[in-house]
C-alpha cells in the first residue's frame, strides 16, 4: 500500500529510512536504539546477524533518488515526491477501472486536434495567414518523427497517470525554439526554489507594454541516468543560463557554451500536493478503492487456481488411513488443476478399535459439498463499487469507460455534452492557456494562441431544422445555406449565382458538375455539340447507377407529346432517342416506364420496351395517315 510521508515544508522536509518509516506509520514508539539499529548500513547489520540466522538476500526496489534527498547522504536538494511515481504508474497499468478512464481522458481531450488562430481574428474570417502556416508546420513535427499531437498524448498519460508532466524546450545557439519533446515524468525531480533574483518582465497594461521587475525564485530540475549522471534543466522562460552537468547558474549576463546550457522545462501538475510543488493524481483520494479491486480480482485467481471450495470433506469413525493413502490423497487434493482435485478417491482404511468378540468396523462418511461451492468470483458488488468510485474520480459517465448497454441515442448524447462541459473542454483550455501564453509568446508569435478542437456529435435532424428556420428568415445567404448542407448531408452541392433550369440538353458528369451535352438540329436531325459541330451521343459511364439528368428529361418530354398527341414533337424527341447509344436507350425506357406506370417494380425493362413499342406505332401511324 501507497503511503504519504509526513514532513515540513517542500523546501526543508527530511527524508526517512525505509525502517524508520515503518515504526512511524505503524504507530509504533521505537527506543533510540531501535531507532540507530534501523539507520544502520547494511553490511553492519549483516556482521550483527548470529551466524546460524536466516535472511533473504533480495529486497524491495527503491527509489533511485533516495540518496539524492534534502536530509539524505548525497543532499544536492532534490525534493522528494509525496508518492512514489513509479509506483503510481504500475497501478494506473493494473488496475481494471483505472486504466480505461486514463484512455478516456486521453482520447477526448488530446486526441481531437488542434489549430491556432489570432486573439483579435473575428468569427468566420478565413482569411491566409502567413504565420499560423507557420506554427501548423513547427507543430506539425515538433521533434523528428513525432508530431505534437502525439507528444500531447503521451503528456496526458503522465499527467493523469502521476499528476505530472514534463515538456522539454529545446534552443539552438541563436536561442531560437526548434524543438519540443516529452520527458519520462517518472525519471524527472524537482530541486528546491534558489534565492530571489531580480527579473524583469514584459507586461501589457493600460493598452501598453511595461516593463516590471520581480523578485523571483526560479526552478531548477535533475534527471538521473544510469544511477550516476546527472543532467539539470531549468524552468521555461529563465534567462539565465544553467550549467546541464554541474546545476550551478551563470552570472547575470553571462553565457555559457551552447553545449553546457541546460535546456528548459513546462512542468505540468494535476492536482498541487499540500507539501511538496510536485502533483498528484485525480485520483490519489480513491486509491484504496484501486488497491481493494486488485486484491480481490488476484484473490478470486488464487480461488480458482486452488480448485476453489473442496468438493467432499471425508470423515473417519473408528478407523484410520495407511500412511501411504493419506499421502496420496494429500498430493491428490493439493496439487494439480481443478480437474485433477474433482476425479474419485479410493480409500484403505484400518480399524482402531474393538476385541475379538467385539470387533469394531470402521466408517467412512463422505460430504459433499456441491450445494455449497461457489459457482461465480466473488467481491463483484464490491469491485462494482470500487470501479463507480474510481470513475467519480475522473466525473466520467459510464459510456466512456465502455457501459453503453442501457444507453439510448438520447442518453449518450446528453452524457457526452455534461463531460465535454464539465470536464474535457476545461481541460483542454487549461493546457491552450499555457501553450499560448508561455511557448507561443516566447516563439515570437504575440496576439496567436492554440485552439484545441472539441469532439461534436452531430445530431442531422436538429440541424436540418436549424437550417429550415435560418431559410424561413430570408436574411441568410444562400451560399452559406448550401455549405451547412453539405456539411450535415455530406453532399458536395454547389451554389450558383444565376439560376439553373435543367431540360434534355444537360447532364452531369462523375464529379457533380451540370454539362450541356448536345442540341438537336432540326433539319438534319443529328446530334451538335455547343460550337456546332456534330457529335456522337454522350456514352454514360460505366459507374453512374441513375440516369442522367437529360434522359429524365428526354422521356418526360416525349411522354408529354404522347399524352397531348403532338406529332411534330414527337417526331423530334424519336430522332433524339435514335441517336442514344444502347446504354442509352435503356436508360430512356426505364425512365418512361417509370413515368407512365403505377407500379414499374416488377418488371421495369419490360414496361420501357412497351412503351417504346407504343411510341413507335403512333409514330407510324403518323406517317401512314400523312
Amino acid at each position: 500500500m501507497i503511503m504519504a510521508k509526513d514532513g515540513n515544508k517542500a523546501d526543508t522536509q527530511k527524508s526517512e529510512r525505509p525502517t524508520a518509516q515503518i515504526f512511524r506509520l505503524v504507530g509504533a514508539d521505537p527506543s533510540k536504539e531501535e531507532i540507530k539499529k534501523a539507520l544502520l548500513p547494511r553490511q553492519m547489520l549483516n556482521q550483527e546477524r548470529p551466524a546460524n540466522a536466516v535472511a533473504g538476500n533480495a529486497f524491495q526496489p527503491e527509489d533511485e533518488y533516495q540518496d539524492l534527498y534534502v536530509g539524505a547522504s548525497r543532499d544536492i536538494g532534490v525534493l522528494e515526491p509525496p508518492y512514489n511515481l513509479s509506483t503510481l504508474d504500475r497501478l494506473a497499468q493494473e488496475n481494471n477501472a483505472l486504466s480505461p478512464c486514463i484512455e478516456a481522458m486521453v482520447t477526448n481531450i488530446d486526441g481531437t486536434g488542434y489549430d491556432f488562430i489570432r486573439a483579435d481574428a473575428e468569427e468566420g474570417d478565413d482569411s491566409v495567414d502567413e504565420k499560423i502556416e507557420q506554427l501548423r508546420q513547427f507543430f506539425a513535427e515538433p521533434w523528428p518523427g513525432e508530431s505534437f499531437m502525439t507528444i500531447r498524448q503521451k503528456l496526458r498519460r503522465d499527467y493523469e497517470r502521476t499528476g505530472n508532466a514534463y515538456l522539454e524546450v529545446l534552443r539552438n545557439a541563436q536561442d531560437q525554439i526548434v524543438f519540443l519533446r516529452h520527458v519520462d515524468a517518472k525519471m524527472m525531480r524537482l530541486l528546491k526554489l534558489d534565492d530571489p533574483v531580480p527579473v524583469e518582465k514584459v507586461m501589457r497594461r493600460n493598452g501598453r507594454e511595461v516593463r516590471i521587475t520581480v523578485m523571483e525564485r526560479q526552478r531548477r530540475y535533475v534527471q538521473l541516468l544510469n544511477g550516476v549522471t546527472l543532467v539539470y534543466f531549468k524552468d521555461f522562460g529563465v534567462q539565465r543560463d544553467l550549467n546541464k552537468n554541474t546545476g550551478v547558474w551563470a552570472q547575470t549576463g553571462q553565457r555559457l557554451p551552447a553545449n553546457q546550457r541546460a535546456t528548459e522545462i513546462i512542468h505540468f501538475t494535476c492536482l498541487p500536493d499540500s507539501k511538496t510543488p510536485y502533483g498528484v493524481p485525480r485520483w490519489i483520494n480513491q486509491l484504496p478503492s484501486i488497491l481493494g479491486s486488485r486484491r480481490a480480482e488476484e484473490f478470486n485467481l488464487e480461488f480458482f487456481d486452488n480448485g476453489g471450495v473442496p468438493p467432499v470433506l471425508i470423515i473417519l469413525q473408528g478407523g484410520s488411513l495407511q500412511d501411504k493413502t493419506r499421502q496420496a490423497l494429500e498430493q491428490k487434493m493439493s496439487l494439480g488443476s481443478a480437474l485433477s482435485k474433482n476425479r474419485v478417491q479410493v480409500l484403505e482404511v484400518e480399524p482402531t478399535g474393538g476385541s475379538m468378540d467385539h470387533p469394531l468396523q470402521a466408517k467412512v462418511t463422505v460430504e459433499r459439498f456441491g450445494s455449497e461451492r461457489q459457482n461465480d468470483s466473488m467481491f463483484e458488488k464490491y469491485d462494482d463499487k470500487c470501479e463507480q468510485r474510481i470513475r467519480r474520480a475522473f466525473r466520467l459517465p459510464p459510456i466512456f469507460v465502455g457501459q453503453a448497454a442501457d444507453y439510448a441515442f438520447a442518453t449518450a448524447y446528453v452524457s457526452y455534452n455534461v463531460a465535454e462541459a464539465q470536464v474535457f473542454k476545461p481541460e483542454r483550455d487549461e493546457f491552450d492557456e499555457v501553450i499560448s501564453m508561455k511557448l507561443l509568446t516566447a516563439m515570437g508569435y504575440y496576439g496567436y494562441r492554440m485552439k484545441s478542437k472539441p469532439m461534436v456529435i452531430d445530431d442531422a435532424s436538429l440541424k436540418m431544422q436549424g437550417i429550415e428556420l435560418a431559410m424561413n428568415t430570408n436574411h441568410v445567404m444562400p451560399s452559406d445555406i448550401i455549405r451547412e448542407i453539405n456539411e450535415v448531408a455530406k453532399t458536395r452541392i454547389r451554389y450558383s449565382e444565376e439560376p439553373v433550369t435543367f431540360d434534355a440538353s444537360m447532364t452531369v458528369d462523375e464529379e457533380g458538375n451540370i454539362v450541356h451535352v448536345n442540341t438537336l438540329d432540326n433539319r438534319t436531325g443529328t446530334l451538335n455539340g455547343d460550337n456546332g459541330t456534330p457529335v456522337e451521343a454522350p456514352k454514360p459511364s460505366s459507374t453512374q447507377k441513375a440516369a442522367p439528368l437529360g434522359v429524365l428529361a428526354l422521356a418526360h418530354d416525349t411522354l408529354a407529346a404522347l399524352r397531348g398527341r403532338d406529332f411534330a414533337e414527337l417526331a423530334k424527341h424519336v430522332k433524339l432517342i435514335a441517336s442514344l447509344d444502347e446504354r442509352g436507350r435503356k436508360e430512356f425506357q426505364k425512365a418512361c416506364a417509370s413515368l407512365q406506370f403505377i407500379d414499374p417494380s416488377y418488371d421495369l425493362e419490360g414496361l420501357g420496351e412497351l412503351m417504346s413499342c407504343t411510341i413507335a406505332v403512333m409514330q407510324s401511324e403518323h406517317q401512314h395517315h400523312h
